[in-house]
């Protein structure tokens, strides 16, 4: 399936092994071979008619060093990728994630009436690429998780 698309935010092993497992159909062979660790934000491109109406938008991500580090796994070398000393499958790659996950800068906490926790966001975008790469299975980012009050 070639469309197969997720964005989730949580946080904790758990469920980062069941998001893992939703998208990784997506990976030819059931492994991955290579990364990339960039960073990027959102754009959200409109576009109107003659009559200067929204008829619908894009949103994609675009390299901006202010942006979010974002771990992004690929199952074949694509714009400038590092190759993985061997070839991961979902167990390997949870366990990757997870590690990167502990090294990462999450930036300051939201400041809310509540508590938060280290989380992470799991995605790719339409038709299952990851910032235009053909080749990407998911992409990775830290995000706080927030519990309200």
């Amino acid at each position: 399936m070639d469309n197969r698309t997720i964005d989730i935010t949580s946080e904790g092993n758990q469920a980062l092994k069941q998001a893992v497992e939703l998208v990784w159909p997506n990976a030819p062979g059931g492994k991955v071979t290579h990364y990339l660790i960039e960073s990027f934000r959102k754009k959200t491109e409109y576009f109107q008619n003659d009559k200067k109406e929204v008829t619908h938008h894009f949103t994609d991500l675009v390299k901006d060093k202010e942006g979010v580090e974002t771990l992004i796994l690929l199952w074949h070398e694509e714009g400038g990728a590092a190759p993985l000393p061997f070839p991961l499958d979902v167990r390997g790659a949870v366990e990757f994630i997870s590690n990167w996950l502990r090294v990462v800068d999450y930036g300051r906490q939201p400041s809310h009436d509540g508590d938060n926790e280290k989380g992470w966001r799991v995605f790719n975008e339409a038709w299952g690429h990851v910032a235009h790469m053909h080749y990407a299975v998911l992409a990775v980012q830290p995000a706080w998780a927030m519990y309200g009050k």
